[in-house]
């Protein structure tokens, strides 16, 4: 299970969002969704994750990684929610980062996927992805089409492995014909997600019925393995 982009995957998404931006600006649209609202609706299941004391702006600090971060949009969101995390943002795209920190300057966000930074266990008390593995990586004619998932399974695990309390993310629903129209994007079956999590997670809860096209998988450490 490679955790790590070849240099023509990496190139291939660069270029992709580099086109998106130069055609919508910073806006949600050039981070391929439909609209902010639907962007927010997917950021709201990943906020319902936060433990209640953090939920209603409780002082206490807490870290959060955001992986895949885009324009930092998440970060705002959060802001909006009278939320103040210690955040760090990282994307493989220069011009998404580029944005961010045009719209927010002093964030910590840095060019890169996650396998380019050596972060320890438990370094974040959460981390979060909200669309970054919508995107296929393998395909047919880069040779790897037989290997299509296991790049965001590794993502998936490297995330629980460095959070302290544990992980949130979204990913598109397969079983709707709507991913047949769209060969782009990369969809799973919830269930064979829900199993694959459940094989080194402690605690797994999947969130569905938010969005057609789309589930929310809640990943938590337990006190003996955080």
């Amino acid at each position: 299970m490679s955790g790590k982009l070849s240099d023509k995957q990496r190139l291939r998404i660069q270029t992709r969002h580099k086109v998106s931006i130069q055609n919508y600006g910073y806006q949600p649209q050039a981070l391929f969704w439909s609209n902010q609202e639907i962007q927010e609706l997917r950021f709201q299941k990943l906020l319902e994750f936060l433990p209640d004391y953090i939920q209603v702006g409780g002082q206490e600090m807490w870290s959060l990684l955001d992986v895949g971060c885009g324009f930092a949009d998440f970060y705002r969101y959060f802001q909006r929610h009278d939320l103040t995390p210690d955040y760090t943002g990282i994307d493989l795209s220069p011009d998404m980062v580029a944005g961010a920190l045009a719209l927010s300057k002093n964030l910590n966000i840095q060019v890169g996927e996650l396998a380019d930074f050596d972060y320890a266990d438990n370094q974040f008390d959460f981390v979060m992805l909200s669309g970054a593995l919508n995107e296929v990586v393998e395909t047919e004619i880069e040779g790897t089409l037989s290997e299509q998932g296991n790049y965001a399974k590794s993502v998936i695990s490297k995330m629980y492995q460095i959070s302290k309390f544990g992980i949130a993310f979204n990913l598109l629903d397969r079983r709707y014909a709507w991913h047949q129209s769209r060969p782009d994007l990369q969809s799973f079956y919830p269930d064979e997600m829900l199993e694959f999590c459940q094989s080194f997670a402690d605690e797994v809860v999947l969130i569905e019925g938010y969005l057609e096209n789309d589930f929310t998988l809640y990943l938590t450490k337990t006190e003996r393995s955080a």
